[in-house]
């Protein structure tokens, strides 16, 4: 989805899991949490102006890290980082934000993952409509009982 008003492309991802929206927020934040189901590797400053580094080590995978800030840290109910590496146009790979809420009988994660709306990140969009289903689905994973 683009909006023309903020100039970005955005995608828009939901996942309904049953743990608490402070456990589902630390599994967002946390380096020891980020490493079992988003990356294989990460440091995390989990407070607001907090330094951020991912690193996956997979073939196919870039061999820079992301390296980000936290923008908004607001526990358990919402959090976001922007940054990147140098693969990315600018160096930006943009801007991530989760928001958790109570939903039912359990909680609903959405994700936003922002990109500067611009023919270059054309590619890089539709990589991550394809990457953030399956990363929420082992966020899913990680986070139900035995996972």
């Amino acid at each position: 989805m683009t909006t023309a008003a903020t100039a970005t492309i955005l995608l828009e991802f939901r996942l309904k899991i049953a743990p608490a929206p402070e456990r589902a927020f630390a599994a967002l934040t946390e380096a020891e949490h980020l490493a079992r189901w988003f990356c294989d590797e990460a440091e995390s400053q989990p407070a607001p102006g907090g330094r951020l580094v991912l690193r996956w080590n997979r073939p196919d995978s870039s061999p820079a890290p992301f390296e980000g800030r936290w923008l908004v840290f607001e526990a358990p109910s919402s959090c976001a980082y922007d940054g990147g590496h140098p693969g990315y146009p600018n160096g930006y790979a943009g801007r991530v934000g989760f928001e958790i809420a109570p939903g039912g009988h359990g909680t609903v994660v959405i994700a936003r993952h922002r990109l500067p709306n611009r023919l270059d990140y054309e590619p890089i969009a539709e990589t991550y409509r394809a990457s953030w289903p399956r990363a929420l689905a082992r966020l899913g994973q990680y986070l139900s009982p035995g996972g």
